[in-house]
């Protein structure tokens, strides 16, 4: 995804003060619709951040986070078998046919929302 700042974000006149704009992002990220690795109540206006959103492919500068639908999460997956299972939502998500590698995907983290999972680069 794009980086991007709460300043930038603010100027779209969404929402009409920081306070409510940190509290929609912390609301939709628990229930797994974005995901930002920052802790956003701490995170100064103007400083960049990676933003994604679940729907979002396409013209995605970075590929370090993708989303997988919460029924699908096996947390019990054993590590070699991480490749086979996750491949194909990374490359949904990104629209791709690339394939990072095994060593890729044996490093991700994963945040769990309400509705999807998001594994990413830590």
């Amino acid at each position: 995804m794009e980086s991007i700042t709460l300043l930038e974000m603010m100027k779209t006149n969404c929402h009409d003060n920081t306070l409510k704009l940190k509290a929609d992002l912390i609301s939709n990220k628990n229930k797994g619709v974005i995901f930002y690795k920052e802790s956003i109540s701490k995170l100064p206006l103007d400083e960049p951040f990676e933003f994604y959103y679940n729907v979002t492919n396409g013209t995605i500068t970075y590929q370090n986070a993708f989303p997988v639908p919460v029924k699908y999460f096996k947390p019990w997956i054993k590590s070699e078998d991480k490749l086979q299972h996750l491949l194909p939502y990374y490359q949904s998500y990104y629209g791709t046919d690339h394939t990072p590698g095994n060593q890729y995907f044996q490093n991700l983290s994963y945040f769990k929302g309400e509705r999807f999972v998001w594994f990413y680069e830590h």
